[in-house]
């Protein structure tokens, strides 16, 4: 009986075990150099990157192409364009975006999207909100400026007048 119940335990932590490993061999963290220096490796295998959403959301229909920016590379990500509804704020010199992490299939040289490096996500999930980048203005920058375009009249003028 005794042998019976041990057994009964080691299936159980076995089977348990097995369920862990098959969920962390589905998707695995990654980023952009890991993707870009690993790709074979990765190419087919179900991967989580996040970062920042940049440039644009270019809409084609029922899906879009979205670049995610990780701080070192960004990576085309092939959506659901339904899935980037709840983005408020894509990055570009105005606006830090969203952070988004996306979960899906990478492939290292796409035969659908002419042979591009990308993500097909099968879900985009907001981690972070983006915000406005404030602009200062710079009246040294501005002074600088107007005193160059002086200096460079003032040195044109005088060029044409000896010629």
């Amino acid at each position: 009986m005794k042998k019976i119940a041990i057994a009964c335990v080691l299936i159980s932590c076995l089977s348990t075990m097995g369920v862990c490993a098959a969920a962390a061999a589905e998707a695995q963290r990654v980023s952009s150099a890991e993707l870009i220096e690993k790709a074979k490796e990765f190419d087919g295998k179900q991967v989580i990157y996040r970062g920042e959403l940049v440039t644009a959301i270019l809409d084609r229909g029922e899906y879009s192409w979205a670049n995610v920016n990780d701080g070192n590379n960004a990576i085309g990500v092939w959506c659901l364009s339904s899935a980037l509804k709840p983005v408020k704020f894509i990055g570009d010199y105005k606006y830090k975006g969203d952070v988004i992490e996306v979960r899906g299939v990478f492939h290292r040289a796409c035969s659908l999207h002419g042979g591009e490096l990308d993500i097909h996500a099968e879900s985009v999930e907001v981690k972070a909100s983006g915000y406005r980048v404030k602009q200062w203005f710079s009246v040294r920058k501005l002074i600088l400026a107007l005193a160059l375009l002086l200096l460079t009249s003032y040195v044109i003028t005088r060029f044409i007048n000896r010629m």
